[in-house]
């Protein structure tokens, strides 16, 4: 008998446990919480996220992005889009209408811009987003991963204009 059924019919609870929408990431390297670790884990994100850039926009001539900025409510977005833009700009991207989230939702997957801007690299009309900093993303390390795997998922990358080991 599976261990599965055995647990189930022991009225025992269930060996297998909810499944989480991301997984937990321990430390890679030195004890988590210290400077050092930190400093890896933003070496690690910048990797990953180049990565993603690199092999999305080879023998592309000029990707197309969409500037995504997050702002707090009612605040003016035009410092964070100015950045954006003259960073796209500055590495020769092609710019699209901007994306600007000022619901302040923690949760990337609860953002409607964001949404749209999956919807539009699915529909292959944008390469990627170019954001100005990871907090437009998320401060949060495991969920800037995500969101990081779910824009390659969904065929794009992040360009930043300032990268993770500058937070």
């Amino acid at each position: 008998m599976s261990p599965l059924l055995y647990s189930a019919s022991a009225n025992r609870p269930p060996l297998l446990r909810t499944r989480r929408t991301a997984p937990a990431l321990g430390p890679t390297g030195p004890a988590r919480g210290t400077a050092a670790s930190a400093a890896e884990e933003a070496r690690r994100l910048l990797a990953l996220r180049l990565s993603i850039l690199r092999t999305l926009t080879t023998g592309v001539d000029r990707p197309t992005v969409a500037p995504y900025v997050l702002v707090k409510d009612g605040t003016d977005p035009g410092d964070r889009l100015t950045t954006a833009l003259a960073h796209a700009c500055r590495e020769g991207l092609k710019v699209v209408g901007p994306l600007v989230d000022d619901a302040w939702r923690s949760d990337p997957r609860d953002r409607l811009p964001l949404a749209r801007a999956y919807a539009a690299l699915r529909r292959q009309e944008i390469h990627g987003l170019v954001a100005v900093s990871r907090v437009d993303i998320s401060s949060c390390d495991w969920v800037y991963e995500q969101e990081l795997r779910r824009l390659w998922a969904a065929g794009g990358f992040l360009h930043l204009a300032v990268d993770e080991t500058q937070l």
